[in-house]
């Protein structure tokens, strides 16, 4: 390994991490302004953003970063969870964009964590989910004006995972989507009358196994029609739903022969037209669909890449938040009617002699034949393998990897790695199937997708079995211990996930947590953990880290300040530092036991 890499400031693989990335959205009715949430200073915080000539006011300025925030109807005020050093348990704060001036929404409450917040398009409610010990998923609604904030009513309160609030136009109606967790998939609408004392009026449900996805209700006062998705056919799909008739309209999506899952993402102003997002095998396609004539117009000069959002923005202009393998995130504008690029509304300055690399989408078959696919990029296109191999794997479970400016792999093949992340099953994107696979059975069929991707790197002459890593996100040990210290938010997710608590499934829980198999280890370890994450809890890896040590197991462990999220680019690029030292540490102890 080059240690001069390693060592110089300037070098590459650190400003790629350095670049600046941008995402946000308009105000709903006043496309003047907008949020951003940007790393420009270094680290992710909220802006407000001034379209008319992009400037940026920097909003946040939290130790460990913001990534999360939601912006009023008319752009006045900006809504987050204020936690502590990451943990993501606080209290909703508004902000005053004019000012600055921070008010707390629920002062006299107890931290919370949160699974949802949304406004109004009249900027006179908003409504959001809190998780606590003692009250389970509680949804509220409150009112807010330029000059005050109400107190929060409390609509709805249960013991299963719900998720997305949406609110109506004028805010009268609030929807959510709920899973009885006992069934462990599938999760059904819920609709209240906020004007009504909370009366609950409608239910959508597909029945076991299928989920139905609130997006937004119709853009104008008195129109109750609520835009949805749902995978009752094997792949999202979207409809449109009234709730007080329960008249519901299906797309007609298939003689136009487009597969995949379609998310509906925007309503047109008019009430005319759906903006679809096509992610089919992880590749993103945008379409324009008219509700009059059930006509749809593939946006097809779109540039390629993710696209991680996109709004009906002024002027004909579809406003996209977008990134490929050779561009970092930013914020564009394509044409309404062709997808064809038009500016940089948002975007970070060039560096020059900027390198990266393609990456090439691969498949290749699990144990059951199942096809599995991947993103792979090569130091060289010239250089003959094997090469030291980085296999990568996304978190979530229900995430995909996709084409994307991605600073990771770009270190990785600077220091002559071949790097492949695969999209496992429990992934999105894939099919109803595929992503519910995993369900009820957590860790099996992951590993036997890695596993397969190890031995399809091994046979296409990639990698050597001994010089293959394993690299994910934030790790998870001991999946009881998780469940019994994790923030209330994902209690009932864990709980969906497995069918049931630690105690109703003891033997699953045990059989999808590496504590259990310590002994078996041969491989050395190297763990990044946050000590203020509430998603993957400390005690648990401090167990883990005992028992690894009581087994006399090569294991190194290195804990940072934050929470889940890590936001900060120069504790990015240590955290890279110290994995390409350590793997280089590791292949040369390989190679003097070899040669002894």
């Amino acid at each position: 390994m080059n240690s001069a890499l390693l060592t110089d400031d300037n070098a590459m693989w650190k400003q790629r991490f350095r670049m600046h990335q941008y995402g946000g959205y308009l105000a709903k009715c006043n496309h003047q302004r907008g949020l951003v949430i940007s790393n420009q200073s270094g680290i992710y915080q909220l802006y407000s953003w001034t379209v008319s000539n992009g400037q940026l006011r920097q909003l946040t300025n939290h130790s460990e970063g913001k990534r999360d925030g939601f912006i009023s109807c008319d752009g006045r005020f900006v809504y987050y969870l204020n936690d502590t050093k990451g943990n993501e348990t606080g209290h909703y704060t508004r902000i005053d964009v004019e000012s600055g001036k921070e008010v707390d929404l629920t002062p006299e409450r107890e931290p919370y964590s949160s699974l949802g917040f949304h406004t109004d398009g009249i900027g006179k409610t908003v409504a959001y989910l809190t998780t606590d010990h003692e009250k389970g998923c509680q949804l509220f609604t409150q009112c807010v004006t330029m000059d005050s904030i109400g107190e929060p009513n409390l609509i709805y309160e249960t013991a299963n995972l719900t998720i997305n609030p949406i609110l109506s136009y004028n805010g009268d109606l609030v929807v959510i989507e709920t899973t009885d967790v006992k069934k462990g998939i599938g999760s059904i609408l819920v609709v209240f009358d906020i004007s009504n004392n909370r009366r609950l009026i409608s239910t959508l449900d597909y029945g076991h196994g299928v989920n139905v996805v609130p997006k937004q209700f119709a853009p104008s006062p008195n129109d109750i029609r609520l835009l949805a998705k749902s995978n009752r056919t094997g792949a999202n799909r979207p409809l449109i739903w009234n709730v007080r008739t329960n008249e519901q309209i299906d797309f007609i999506l298939d003689e136009f022969g487009i597969e995949g899952d379609i998310d509906p993402l925007d309503w047109s102003e008019d009430g005319n037209f759906i903006l679809l997002l096509q992610i089919h095998n992880a590749v993103f396609r945008l379409y324009c669909y008219s509700i009059v004539d059930n006509t749809i117009n593939a946006l097809i000069e779109q540039p390629s890449g993710m696209i991680h959002d996109a709004r009906f923005g002024p002027d004909g202009t579809i406003l996209v938040q977008w990134e490929n393998a050779h561009t970092p995130r930013r914020i564009v504008a394509l044409n309404a009617n062709n997808g064809a690029f038009e500016k940089v509304m948002l975007g970070p300055p060039k560096i020059e002699n900027l390198i990266t690399r393609s990456q090439h989408s691969v498949t290749f078959s699990s144990s059951d034949k199942q096809l599995i696919q991947g993103r792979l990029t090569l130091p060289s296109m010239h250089a003959d393998g094997p090469f030291a191999t980085i296999i990568d794997v996304h978190g979530g479970p229900a995430s995909v990897t996709s084409e994307k400016f991605d600073p990771v792999s770009e270190a990785w093949v600077d220091h002559g790695f071949a790097y492949l992340s695969i999209n496992y099953r429990g992934s999105i994107t894939f099919g109803r199937e595929f992503e519910h696979k995993i369900y009820s059975d957590i860790g099996h069929w992951e590993v036997e997708d890695i596993v397969a991707a190890r031995t399809w790197l091994v046979e296409q002459g990639i990698a050597q079995p001994n010089t293959i890593f394993l690299t994910a996100g934030i790790a998870i040990a001991d999946w009881t211990m998780l469940y019994e210290d994790s923030a209330e938010s994902l209690k009932t997710y864990e709980v969906s996930l497995f069918g049931g608590t630690p105690a109703e499934k003891p033997e699953l829980y045990a059989a999808a947590s590496p504590i259990t198999y310590v002994e078996q280890i041969s491989a050395p370890v190297l763990i990044i953990q946050g000590a203020n994450d509430t998603r993957c809890p400390a005690r648990q890896m401090k167990c883990f880290e005992d028992k690894m040590r009581q087994l006399n197991k090569k294991l190194e462990i290195e804990w940072f300040g934050g929470g889940h999220a890590l936001n900060a680019s120069e504790q990015l690029i240590l955290h890279i530092a110290k994995m390409l030292c350590w793997t280089h540490r590791v292949l040369e102890e390989n190679n003097a036991k070899t040669t002894s």
